[in-house]
């Protein structure tokens, strides 16, 4: 039997991380470009998707996502020159990086459209000196409220862990030295 546990953690406004830690993920523009790099590409525009292999990167503004299998959906519309891509699946050592943040997992879903991210598999969240793990996580780019999920399993526990820099006793002391 599965226990779930959820923790929920308002990025940049929860006192667990640092208070200069604010994510630059929220209000990420999704409608920047996307850039993507792999070693394979094969296109299968019947169905709307290419799927890139072999050390994938995708960058997008300060948004860098890696791993070793991404199938990128797309809409061909009538009279539209360009794809408009509404989603990314990541298969394999799934990484998210930002300059302030990194996020790891086993698979990762970039919904460009909902603009969420979803990560699952051994999740972690490492974010100014603060790590979080679990089992699935999901991150909403618009409000930058992330949900992280725990799930028990043969040996397991089925809790979220974290792990929390605490700021100095000299960083908490006022600015007028008082």
């Amino acid at each position: 039997a599965f226990v779930r546990f959820a923790a929920v953690i308002t990025l940049g406004l929860s006192t667990c991380f640092a208070a200069n830690a604010q994510s630059i993920l929220k209000d990420h523009d999704t409608y920047q470009p996307l850039d993507i790099s792999a070693e394979r590409l094969e296109m299968q525009q019947k169905q709307g998707r290419a799927i890139f292999s072999g050390a994938v990167q995708v960058t997008q503004g300060k948004l860098v996502l890696r791993s070793d299998t991404i199938t990128v959906f797309y809409k061909l519309e009538s009279g539209e020159k360009d794809p408009a891509i509404s989603r990314l699946d990541a298969q394999g050592k799934f990484s998210l990086t930002s300059e302030t943040e990194t996020l790891t997992g086993d698979w990762g879903i970039y919904d460009v459209d909902k603009q969420l991210i979803t990560v699952g598999g051994d999740v972690r969240f490492d974010q100014g000196g603060s790590e979080l793990k679990g089992t699935r996580l999901e991150f909403d780019l618009v409000s930058g409220l992330a949900k992280l999920d725990g799930k028990s399993a043969a040996g397991e526990d089925g809790r979220v862990r974290g792990s929390f820099a605490v700021p100095s006793k000299n960083d908490t002391k006022p600015k007028d030295g008082t």
